[in-house]
């Protein structure tokens, strides 16, 4: 598997290769993440390091370096994809600088921050994943970073209520396909309308915040 450069000038790019055994061996973990070092992980390498002064853009009142690691996958058995969440989780809280982490497994790539949560994207072939750097900070580049990641755009501003905004709309799509279930098998009418409100409750919310992303 060839290094990927995701459209990176050349002046961040690192190339640089970290021993695992250094997450696993050295850092509080289970037998469960160890097994995803060594069972899905090919080798870890660090693709590039964006900071003031290989990327040109000044660090924020926050961020100083915001590193891109590139996780080469092992082939799984049946053919399958396996993303390692856990070991990437454990690099996210041990590693002090932001990460965008890059699964590659053959020629599909998978983007990945961590933020209140793991966000990732779908497989991408090698050739459409790329990213665009933009921020007038470092702060500001981890937002786009982010924003390419949960919401396919570059634009970093008002990242935080964004993904509030889209976690709720994924807490309302779940309670709305329940209250259909559950109306479904309502056989008394006032529980039914009951339920029935609810739903074009959830509804109207729904509409506002899609609106808003």
């Amino acid at each position: 598997m060839d290094s990927v450069t995701l459209g990176l000038p050349s002046t961040v790019l690192v190339g640089r290769v970290m021993p695992k055994k250094a997450f696993y061996e050295h850092l509080a973990t289970t037998a469960a993440i160890k097994e995803e070092f060594v069972r899905l992980i090919e080798r870890i390498e660090i693709v590039a390091a964006l900071k003031e002064t290989s990327a040109r853009i000044p660090a924020g009142k926050k961020i100083a370096e915001v590193d891109v690691l590139g996780l080469y996958l092992r082939p799984v058995s049946d053919g399958t994809r396996e993303v390692p969440y856990g070991a990437i989780d454990l690099i996210a809280k041990s590693v002090p600088n932001k990460q965008l982490f890059v699964c590659i497994a053959d020629d599909a790539v998978k983007l990945l921050v961590k933020r209140d949560r793991l966000y990732e994207t779908t497989w991408l072939s090698q050739g459409e994943a790329a990213v665009e750097l933009r921020g007038a900070n470092l702060d500001e580049l981890w937002d786009s970073l982010s924003s390419q990641v949960v919401f396919g755009d570059s634009g970093p501003a008002d990242f935080t209520g964004r993904v509030e905004r889209k976690n709720r709309i994924e807490a309302l799509r779940k309670e709305l396909a329940a209250n259909d279930k559950k109306r479904r098998n309502e056989k008394q009418v006032n529980r039914r309308n009951a339920l029935f409100d609810r739903r074009r409750a959830i509804a109207a919310e729904l509409s506002r915040l899609e609106g808003e992303l």
